[in-house]
């Protein structure tokens, strides 16, 4: 299986510290989440359409059969890269903004509507979590919102995603519940959604829990994970060997609770390192499997190296040719506006 320098290089140092050999020891077999549970009750949309077929959104975007599949791209670089190995568009692409680059991000989104992407959109903001729920960002959050309506079509926007560990996390909740209704009721086309690592939410801190954290008597069109398989990531000297199974440790659950809270879910980032693509090539593929069978409405994978410590960019053979199959057999987003 041909991969690139820059992995084969990768996977030699790997290879010399003995985890590759670990991981295949540990993992019978082909490693990869456990087959669902054909009895399990999941949440979401309709079941998957076929391969490439137009699957209508609704007004703020959520797609009605099944899920799409997206990227991040480089630095808000164009993906045209990805697509042209594709031959058609990403059902979504996401995009990262600083709280002075609204022109910027909405002339981005315009772009990607014309180009048969879904907009998935983060800003920061422009003062603290508390000074928002206070108000002090109203004339911002509208200028937002009034700027995004006039799009031609749907567009998902995310206020401070990844917010563990950088505040308050109740003064964080407390922005959102300011800002969700300001935006949605200036915005028809807008889903306002919440985007959290998963992880913090699952298994980290009660503080982070989902029942803490989530916003109060408001409406929430969307939640998204940021949801990653870090085999062979270093951290503090410590190589991760262990196989996330994300279908049980985290669509599972997230799914019961999206049910239960009457929300839309999906991975709003994702990755693979290139050591566990070598070890499980149709990883993508299979974890986007999984993600449909659960209910969630996107799958975005990661091709950046911006914040990162893995080597998540589809820069492999292995990764291109597993992303490629998984966005050709999805749904294309369509919409009329």
């Amino acid at each position: 299986m041909a991969i690139s320098a820059r992995a084969s290089t990768a996977l030699a140092a790997v290879l010399a510290a003995g985890v590759l050999w670990a991981l295949l020891a540990t993992s019978p077999g082909v490693p990869r989440a456990a087959a669902p549970d054909p009895g399990t009750t999941v949440a979401g949309p309709a079941a998957q359409a076929g391969p490439g077929v137009d699957c209508p959104l609704t007004t703020r975007g959520l797609p009605t059969c099944g899920a799409l599949v997206g990227a991040t791209h480089g630095a808000n670089t164009p993906p045209t890269s990805l697509e042209a190995a594709a031959g058609r568009p990403l059902g979504i692409r996401r995009t990262f903004y600083t709280p002075g680059q609204v022109a910027r991000a909405v002339r981005t989104a315009r772009e990607d509507l014309r180009g048969g992407r879904l907009p998935w959109i983060s800003f920061k903001l422009p003062t603290d979590w508390a000074a928002m729920a206070a108000g002090d960002g109203d004339p911002w959050a509208r200028r937002v919102a009034r700027r995004l309506a006039r799009l031609p079509g749907p567009v998902w926007v995310a206020f401070h995603h990844e917010p563990e560990g950088d505040g308050d996390i109740q003064d964080w909740r407390r922005m959102q519940e300011r800002l969700a209704p300001l935006v949605r009721g200036l915005a028809d086309n807008v889903g306002f959604t919440v985007v959290l690592t998963g992880w913090n939410q699952m298994y980290g801190e009660e503080k982070y829990s989902l029942e803490r954290v989530w916003p109060r008597d408001v409406t929430i069109d969307l939640a998204g994970f940021d949801v990653y398989n870090d085999v062979g990531v270093t951290r503090g000297g410590r190589t991760e060997l262990e196989w996330p199974d994300l279908g049980a440790e985290y669509f599972a659950p997230i799914a019961a609770w999206a049910a239960a809270h009457d929300v839309a879910w999906g991975l709003a980032e994702t990755g693979i390192t290139d050591t566990a693509a070598e070890v499980e090539p149709r990883w993508i593929q299979e974890t986007y499997a999984d993600l449909v069978h659960y209910g969630g409405v996107a799958f975005t994978y990661f091709d950046s190296y911006l914040n990162s410590i893995g080597s998540w960019p589809l820069e492999t053979r292995t990764k291109q040719e597993a992303f490629r199959e998984t966005l050709l057999s999805s749904p294309r987003a369509w919409w009329v506006r």
